[in-house]
């Protein structure tokens, strides 16, 4: 027969119910849908724009060229507006792609917003 004081909450059982708490709501942030904002692009001005700026709003390209010089961003849309779709995710829900082309200073030279066609 065993035999013991039991009075107090088992060590380490607290600490494993938050982690597991912790993980649940990660695990709900990372899986739920983009979210649109219609005033994503609004950062965006020929001649103002910085590449950092662009960082910044956008993340990480989708496609480099030239050094750095032309950037390339995968765009999805919904009702609220536009979000930024990461490489990873191939073309699925890829409706517009975004080229920057930034001159020698890092300024953004010209931009365009071409849809894209369903495969």
């Amino acid at each position: 027969m065993i035999s013991g004081n039991i009075s107090g909450p088992i060590p380490g059982v607290k600490h494993t119910i938050v982690l597991l708490l912790l993980g649940t709501l990660l695990t709900a942030c990372a899986m739920s849908p983009p979210q649109g904002r219609a005033d994503l692009l609004g950062f965006i001005q020929d001649g103002q724009t910085t590449r950092e700026d662009t960082y910044l709003h956008l993340g990480e390209p989708s496609g480099l060229y030239e050094d750095g010089r032309i950037m390339s961003f995968r765009l999805g849309q919904d009702d609220g507006g536009y979000f930024p779709v990461g490489k990873a995710s191939g073309f699925t829900g890829i409706k517009f792609s975004l080229i920057m082309v930034f001159n020698e200073t890092g300024i953004l030279a010209r931009h365009a917003l071409v849809q894209v066609k369903a495969p």
